[in-house]
């Protein structure tokens, strides 16, 4: 098994990246599992639990033991980017008690809070509570996925196995904390989502008018973002090495994969999706010298990509 491409399931769900069928979604996890795959990114919310199920009869089929499951929770259904959440300890443990039949195991390896607001939460208390949960044996480590990188500051001094944030050519604010040498020195494992930030960084031209009217971006993102972002791909084009790739969604991977990652987890919505991917990780990884060149050039230009909101 590889130690660093994962998948992440959001679109497997078959509604915030567009329609896909429940045969076809499960072809692809046992078809990444078969690939060396065994880390697997899911959320309650993701095709409103459908994801975790897929991953259930993957566990039937390969063994529980075979595969790492990173599962999240306090996130209730919303629309665009006025999240609804509840972090008390009773919807918690309401969570973890559904994740844990609808992914059919007694057990979760990495149990994440799903982007909070960390202002609004009680993190010592929700910490505690995920310690006894480990000792336990019900998770076997817990962690945060960040609203943005930035937040890792402000829980810097809590004890935790595993952080997830946003990371990619068109985000790159986890470089200005160095939240990857702070993340190493604790030995905090990362897990990179987002990597081909929504799909824009892939060789495709996104279109708000011909996306799903149930796609997630459809609903978050206004015009002028689809556009800027469809712009920024050619800021990094002095960087994309023509005999490396095929298409640009293996360069934006190949970038992530050479950070200090402990997972990176690209969704995906077909066999193509996943041979890119599996490609992008057979590549040696970026020098230093040229991850440093991009970033200046992310710096310079992070003014006309940043994300705005509907």
């Amino acid at each position: 098994m590889n130690k660093k491409l994962g998948i992440g399931t959001w679109g497997l769900g078959g509604e915030d990246y567009g329609k896909i069928s429940s045969t076809q979604a499960y072809k692809l996890l046992l078809k990444s599992y078969k690939s060396g795959v065994n880390f697997f990114d899911t959320a309650p919310l993701y095709g409103n639990g459908r994801s975790e199920k897929y991953l259930g009869k993957l566990i039937d089929d390969v063994g529980r033991k075979n595969l790492i499951i990173s599962t999240k929770c306090g996130m209730l259904p919303h629309k665009g980017f006025n999240l609804k959440q509840n972090f008390s300890l009773e919807n918690l443990n309401k969570d973890l008690q559904n994740s844990l039949s609808r992914l059919n195991t007694n057990y979760i390896d990495y149990y994440l809070l799903h982007s909070p607001d960390l202002k609004k939460i009680d993190i010592k208390k929700i910490l505690n509570y995920f310690k006894q949960l480990k000792t336990d044996g019900v998770i076997k480590g817990y962690g945060i996925s960040l609203r943005s990188p930035l937040d890792y500051l402000k829980i810097k001094n809590f004890d935790l196995d595993i952080v997830e944030f946003n990371f990619n050519l068109f985000d790159q604010r986890a470089l200005d904390i160095d939240l990857f040498n702070l993340l190493e020195l604790k030995n905090i494992k990362s897990i990179c989502r987002t990597p081909l930030c929504f799909g824009f960084l892939t060789g495709k031209i996104l279109k708000k008018k011909n996306l799903d009217k149930n796609d997630h971006r459809r609903l978050y993102w206004k015009q002028s973002q689809f556009e800027a972002w469809t712009k920024a791909k050619f800021f990094f084009l002095k960087y994309y090495e023509k005999n490396n790739y095929d298409d640009y969604s293996e360069f934006a991977l190949h970038f992530c994969l050479s950070h200090k990652f402990s997972y990176v987890i690209p969704g995906i919505m077909s066999s193509n999706d996943l041979e890119k991917n599996l490609k992008s990780l057979r590549l040696r990884k970026l020098s230093q010298k040229k991850l440093d060149l991009i970033y200046q050039t992310y710096r310079k230009i992070e003014s006309k990509i940043y994300i705005t909101k509907k």
